[in-house]
């Protein structure tokens, strides 16, 4: 369930390769998309909980960006050609 909602997640996070990731077996991405969806989420309670916890918003944020940035890779062919 979170892998599904992880890469739906992401689809709407990037949309250039939205049409990638919904053909992209949950098998290759699964553990990217849990991860992803796991730290969206937190991101979302940090952000809404009172007082702001900027450190933890900043650190699942660049967590957060990470991990759109190998999706992206791994999209792009660059993961994949490695191993």
């Amino acid at each position: 369930m979170n892998r599904e909602r992880g890469r739906r997640r992401l689809m709407l996070r990037l949309p250039d390769i939205r049409h990638v990731l919904s053909g992209v077996p949950t098998e290759a991405l699964g553990e990217m998309f849990e991860s992803y969806a796991l730290a969206a989420d937190a991101l979302d309670r940090f952000r809404s909980e009172m007082p702001l916890q900027e450190g933890l918003i900043e650190e699942y944020s660049q967590l957060c960006h990470e991990i759109e940035q190998e999706v992206i890779l791994y999209c792009s062919g660059g993961l994949r050609s490695r191993g």
